[in-house]
């Protein structure tokens, strides 16, 4: 039948399987279900752990919504409330009238005001007449009253009130527009100014003459939060807070209630609880929804605080976690998933277990092999070097690493091009190191005659070699071999004590170039002085100033922290003044790295700011917008800057006081040029080919060094300087130096490497 030749592969195959899976030894079978269970748990944990982080971030999400309504509403009572407060400052009898009208077309559109109103403050002579005042009209004894809430911050228990002690002026509670509730109403005749709850406020308003918001009230069975606003005699605060606190004539109140200001959004969410958190970290009872977890499971309440207006209390927000909901279909795809990866598992250990046997046996013969290359290698007296196609070492013999000076561990891993640095006597530009060029031509490539290797200690050594590529069974390349061999013991000393020679003409050249400096500052003392006596001046003053006001009797603390800190500002300036000079004149090792050659221009011109103001030296800066980077010495290069303005303002004493000075940018494609040009005599003709000579100098008292330090600097970065006369009269020099192009900053980096 055409089935049957179908079947017997797939039974055979079926036979196989098990096979493979009874070849497991039971203690794998044991440790496999044992990892099973243990990933199933982790999973597990996982799962629920995801569910409570994203229960969690939805009830941050949800408290994000309550606390933009509660910034929206205070918004539009704060706004309503500078509107009734300007209302009140308008001219006009019956400005009382018009805020009660006001305050009852706020609260029928904003529901959560309960009620509005100006409370005048009432001098302490003024008491019994006010007091008699009232009571006529209200046809019933009414006195001003202090309260004392109870220990859980509510109000309206009859044994809390009593007649308000003497004081120099009180603030109390009348005008309520709309009129409140009945708990509201009894508030009626509060000393606002005394009360242990408002009062800070009230107090605070009037001092910084800004809006404060109170503590949360509890009245009844809600929770408020009220508005305070002095008004002051005049229509504008006095700057004064002493005058503040003498001129004020009342407050303007306004009572938000607080659970009303969230109404609409809790009851968006009914399944959110809330609890009031006061500042000594206690919980108030708020009235809110109820959430209901599962019975059958653990409970887990994900809680945020809400701040809010009033400083240290927040609105505790709490849900609890429907657990069926979040863990439901994850519990179930992670229970199958597990199967399944311990079946897949199970299969792989039967598959790994029986290529293991043909695994040892080639790896055996690869040993014997390797063994066999490893001891030759070992054997010969030319270095070795393997690197793969990216230039990485992965095998260097004893004799590599000797004459590389660095240890085998050390060196397996870097790049080639790195590690075994080649130099060439007669090379020529743009021609490819020999490991890249036995790549590219796919066979051996000899390393020129005369080829030196520059090892870690940073010895050269002559030698001579070759790279040669290194294919797989397709012929592909997958590296090379680097065979090296010292040819010159003796050259080598050779090359050592040049190379001593070469650093200490550098080392003298440095110190040449610091004696410079260390004379130009000794030229430019006056300036200096002057940089640091301005900070030190400011310092002062400002120290005097703050004295003066602390010895008033009520120290304005803000102007003396200002005061104090602009000292601190002029004394960092004078520190960075020093700092740039100690940086200018200091003995330190050269290092070329990119710099801008504006700013560069900058920090010169910085340091010669006050010998032009003096010379009366009209200064003309014209930089190039983002010219490119050079790759310079910053002090050496400064120093050039500065020999050559210096050279300009003694060359301008003849046309004094009309001496123009005039310093530019320019770049092109692959130069950057700064010119420094003057308006004095200029460089005669005679002399222009010997300005940059050594010992040869046009001043009386001239050493002849400057010009040419200045030339040596420049040129060792690659550049040069010239001088010539402008057309209009006047010197001008011009620095030319190698702009740093992506290419040369390739260059560069490889150089530094």
């Amino acid at each position: 039948m055409p089935a049957q030749p179908d079947s017997m592969p797939i039974a055979t195959q079926l036979h196989k399987h098990l096979q493979l899976l009874r070849a497991i030894p039971r203690r794998s079978k044991v440790l496999l279900l044992c990892l099973s269970l243990l990933l199933c748990a982790l999973l597990s944990m996982l799962c629920l752990q995801q569910a409570t982080d994203e229960h969690q971030r939805q009830l941050d999400a949800e408290a994000g919504k309550l606390q933009e309504d509660l910034h929206e509403r205070l918004q539009l009572a704060l706004i309503t409330l500078d509107y009734a407060s300007e209302l009140l400052r308008q001219p006009g009898s019956d400005k009382l009238t018009q805020l009660g009208s006001l305050a009852g077309q706020t609260s029928a559109r904003l529901p959560f005001i309960d009620y509005l109103g100006w409370q005048a403050r009432i001098p302490a002579e003024q008491r019994s007449a006010f007091e008699a005042v009232q009571s006529r009209q209200r046809g019933q004894h009414f006195v001003i009253r202090d309260h004392w809430p109870s220990s859980d911050g509510s109000w309206g228990a009859d044994n809390s009130w009593q007649t308000a002690a003497t004081h120099s002026s009180y603030v109390p509670l009348l005008m309520q527009e709309p009129s409140p509730s009945l708990d509201q109403h009894a508030m009626q005749g509060l000393d606002l100014l005394h009360d242990p709850v408002l009062g800070p406020s009230l107090q605070q308003a009037i001092t910084t003459a800004t809006v404060q918001v109170s503590p949360p009230l509890r009245i009844g069975q809600h929770w408020h939060l009220f508005l305070l606003q002095a008004i002051y005699d005049s229509k504008l605060p006095p700057s004064n807070p002493v005058l503040r606190d003498e001129q004020w004539r009342g407050v303007m109140l306004m009572n938000l209630r607080l659970d009303a200001m969230l109404a609409s959004s809790i009851s968006a969410h009914p399944a959110l609880q809330f609890w009031l958190q006061k500042p000594d970290g206690s919980r108030s009872e708020w009235p809110s929804g109820s959430a209901r977890a599962d019975s059958s499971l653990p409970t887990h309440l994900a809680s945020t605080l809400l701040p809010l207006p009033a400083d240290g209390y927040q609105l505790q927000i709490a849900q609890a976690m429907q657990w069926r909901q979040w863990l439901g279909l994850p519990l179930l795809a992670i229970f199958t998933g597990t199967a399944l990866l311990c079946y897949l598992l199970w299969l792989m250990l039967a598959l790994l277990q029986r290529q293991r046997h043909f695994r040892q046996q080639t790896l055996e013969q690869l040993h014997r092999e390797r063994e066999q290359a490893t001891v030759t290698l070992h054997a010969i007296s030319d270095a070795v070097l393997a690197f793969d196609t990216h230039y990485r070492i992965h095998y260097l013999n004893p004799s590599a690493a000797m004459l590389l000076g660095l240890g085998h561990r050390a060196a397996l891993g870097q790049d080639v091009r790195e590690l075994v640095r080649m130099s060439h006597e007669f090379a020529r530009p743009g021609q490819p190191d020999p490991f890249t060029r036995a790549m590219q031509i796919r066979d051996t490539a000899y390393l020129p005659d005369s080829s030196y290797l520059t090892r870690c200690s940073g010895e050269k050594l002559l030698v001579e070699g070759s790279v040669s590529p290194v294919f797989d069974r397709q012929a592909a390349l997958i590296g090379a071999v680097l065979t090296l061999r010292d040819t010159a013991p003796r050259r080598q000393r050779m090359l050592a004590n040049l190379e001593a020679s070469e650093r200490r003409l550098r080392q003298h050249e440095q110190e040449l170039a610091r004696v410079g400096r260390i004379n130009t500052m000794g030229e430019m003392a006056s300036g200096i002085a002057h940089e640091i006596n301005q900070p030190l001046c400011a310092i002062l003053s400002y120290c005097q100033a703050s004295l003066s006001l602390l010895e008033e009797d009520e120290a304005d603390v803000q102007l003396v922290r200002r005061a104090m800190q602009n000292a601190a500002t002029q004394a960092q300036r004078a520190g960075q003044v020093i700092q740039r000079l100690r940086e200018f004149v200091s003995k330190r090792t050269l290092h070329q790295n990119p710099l801008d050659p504006n700013q560069s221009v900058s920090n010169a011109l910085a340091l010669l700011e006050y010998e032009l103001q003096q010379q009366d030296i009209h200064l003309e800066m014209c930089f190039a917008d983002n010219p490119p980077n050079i790759h310079a010495d910053n002090i050496q290069l400064e120093q050039v800057i500065l020999n050559l303005l210096r050279n300009a303002i003694d060359a301008m004493e003849p046309v004094r006081p009309w001496g123009r000075l005039t310093v530019s940018t320019r770049y092109d494609s692959e130069r950057v040029h700064i010119l420094i040009s003057d308006n004095g005599p200029g460089i005669a003709a005679d002399l222009q080919d010997k300005i940059f000579d050594p010992f040869f100098s046009t001043k009386p008292n001239g050493m002849g060094l400057g010009l040419a330090i200045c030339q040596t600097a420049i040129e060792n970065m690659g550049g040069q300087i010239m001088a010539g006369n402008r057309p209009g009269g006047g010197a001008e020099f011009v620095i030319d130096l190698p702009a740093l192009t992506t290419t040369a900053a390739a260059a560069v980096a490889g150089e530094e490497v």
